[in-house]
């Protein structure tokens, strides 16, 4: 019996099909079937708010795709955004790129480095997922190939995410560099910052001497390995949310918020009448 996988997120942008990227159709195993499932509401995490506009997109997906009989959740990006709320919500395992491609680097060596193809403005991101995964320790520091000017939509030259895509030779140079300076400050391990990256991550570890992690594949191949222990996230550690709850994340990403007065905080509801 074939098990569907909702792939959310295409680590590039909106594609308009359930093709899921090349990169995990490749290594898919049976039973299991991935397939994308895209976002309703797609933002560029650039700024912290613009990540929460992101992680709620990413949590009506996740619902969505538990309504409609997938078996996971696989949060195809390295900031997993709505990842502690998908656990919560759904009862399907959930697995986030960036978590999985972190705890994978815990394994494989002592110190690992994130290298991205993002400029600084979007470490937050990194940091985040550090924290949450308390592997901060276990981190010498995030490299960044692109500096503030060349991010995509400064309308200067070349687009550097679509160049490092098609592999272009001096964006793999670029890479690289900041991957062996990685090495030179400390790192046995190298991560690759960007679901994006996928497609250059085999040239990558190809020129390296450590070990590097592409958190797509890495991310995704975790998500059938749950499936095929039959495990899924601890509702001890991530308690399920009423009904009414999951609904409500329906509802405000198709425009029609509706959350119930009795999910309100009882304990402001009485701080604001005893005013």
């Amino acid at each position: 019996m074939t098990t569907r996988i909702a792939i959310i997120g295409t680590g590039v942008g909106p594609q308009g099909t359930k093709t899921p990227p090349k990169e995990i159709a490749s290594i898919a195993r049976v039973p299991y079937q991935p397939e994308l499932i895209e976002t309703r509401l797609s933002i560029f995490p650039g700024t912290p708010y613009q990540r929460g506009l992101a992680a709620l997109g990413y949590v009506e997906a996740g619902i969505r795709a538990q309504d409609e009989g997938y078996g996971a959740a696989f949060i195809n990006t390295f900031g997993d955004y709505g990842i502690a709320e998908l656990k919560s919500a759904l009862i399907i395992p959930v697995v986030g790129a960036g978590e999985a491609a972190l705890t994978l680097a815990g394994t494989l060596g002592r110190k690992f480095a994130i290298v991205t193809i993002w400029a600084p403005s979007l470490n937050f991101i990194y940091a985040e997922r550090l924290q949450a995964c308390r592997m901060e320790d276990r981190c010498v520091g995030v490299f960044n190939v692109l500096i503030e000017s060349e991010m995509p939509g400064q309308g200067v030259g070349e687009d550097p995410v679509a160049a490092m895509r098609a592999a272009k030779a001096h964006m793999i140079e670029r890479i690289v560099a900041e991957a062996n300076k990685a090495v030179a400050a400390g790192a046995d391990t190298i991560i690759l910052g960007c679901t994006c990256m996928a497609p250059i991550g085999a040239l990558i570890a190809s020129r390296m001497n450590v070990p590097v992690i592409e958190p797509m594949t890495a991310g995704y191949m975790a998500c059938e390995t749950a499936l095929r222990l039959g495990v899924a996230q601890s509702k001890a550690a991530f308690a399920a949310p009423p009904a009414a709850a999951l609904q409500a994340a329906r509802d405000l990403v198709a425009g029609n918020a509706t959350i119930s007065p009795d999910e309100e905080c009882g304990v402001c509801i009485v701080a604001s009448a005893a005013e």
